[in-house]
């Protein structure tokens, strides 16, 4: 099945930062949709960029996850820290895996993926300053295809608005370099991925999984960022791969809480993405500047303020 026709949106801004010894890199779209729920205070966002993602432990070798104490004792935190590292260890190893990430609130977001070794796709659904954004991206080798509406080619690619309606549903080559590039291409693949799943893990125990499979529940402390305060997290994984099935995380700021879930499917199995046929727009050709807040940032350029006295 070829997807290639998805459309999708942004990374949300920043709020005000809290102290930290050295600035992170560029946030996860699940993180960068946080912060924008806490610069505005509306519940909104998404799991990103891509979703939250792991990998297979030793494929095709099941191994025995069991917690062997008591969830909350030293040796409990000891072994959900091993199973939590092993799940993300397993997840930047698969072939590939199909994703589902979703948030909670009236403006939520939504990422469709499907992560492989060195490509994959995401479709991206998210309400920005610049407005409900929509845009596809493809990983292909060391270049990121974009297709997206209006508001997305703004925010995302920082095409100007005079020029924005005439890009809007092409594809648009971002290669390594370009401007959005580092904003895009993180969390497609299934490496990335396995990052995008912050957890310190404090516990772990037996649980039913779906359809009443052998599962672990690993919870925790989702730890806090420049941008983003802590909350609180669980990994479900299967018992006996070590794979992910659902991972979920909740944050409270301003007295509204959002609640971040990605579902996993279809583990082992490689997206193939290939590059679009037809025309295809280098970003380096367009007319562009970088928005306000960055690429993907969300945030539109404050309305001229009068001068006091001015004609």
């Amino acid at each position: 099945m070829n997807d290639d026709r998805w459309a999708f949106p942004p990374q949300p801004p920043a709020w005000p930062p809290t102290p930290s010894a050295t600035p992170p890199k560029r946030t996860s779209r699940t993180l960068a949709a946080i912060a924008l729920f806490i610069a505005t205070g509306v519940v909104a966002a998404g799991i990103g960029v891509g979703g939250v993602l792991l990998l297979r432990h030793v494929q095709g070798q099941p191994t025995s996850n069991s917690p062997t104490a008591a969830p909350g004792t030293s040796s409990g935190a000891a072994e959900a820290r091993a199973l939590y590292q092993q799940a993300v260890t397993a997840t930047g190893a698969s072939a590939g895996f199909h994703y589902d990430a979703v948030s909670t609130g009236s403006d939520a977001q939504t990422i469709v993926g499907d992560a492989g070794h060195a490509n994959g796709r995401q479709a991206i659904t998210f309400d920005s300053a610049f407005g409900a954004e929509q845009f596809t991206l493809l990983l292909v080798g060391s270049t990121v295809y974009f297709q997206g509406n209006t508001a997305a080619v703004e925010d995302q690619l920082g095409v100007t608005t005079a020029t924005a309606a005439s890009v809007a549903g092409k594809w648009v080559s971002v290669h390594s370099g370009d401007g959005p590039y580092s904003v895009l291409q993180p969390g497609i693949t299934s490496q990335s991925q396995a990052g995008e799943m912050p957890l310190t893990a404090e516990s772990a125990s037996k649980v039913s999984g779906p359809g009443g499979s052998a599962a672990t529940k690993i919870t925790g402390i989702v730890p806090a960022t420049q941008n983003v305060p802590a909350g609180t997290g669980s990994l479900l994984i299967g018992t006996s791969s070590d794979l992910p099935i659902t991972y979920s995380s909740t944050v409270s700021a301003g007295g509204a809480t959002l609640t971040f879930t990605t579902t996993f499917s279809s583990w082992g199995t490689a997206p193939s993405v290939s590059a679009p046929t037809g025309t295809v727009l280098a970003w380096s050709s367009l007319t562009t500047a970088a928005p306000i807040g960055g690429y993907g940032g969300g945030e539109t350029p404050p309305a001229a303020t009068p001068t006091p006295g001015a004609i």
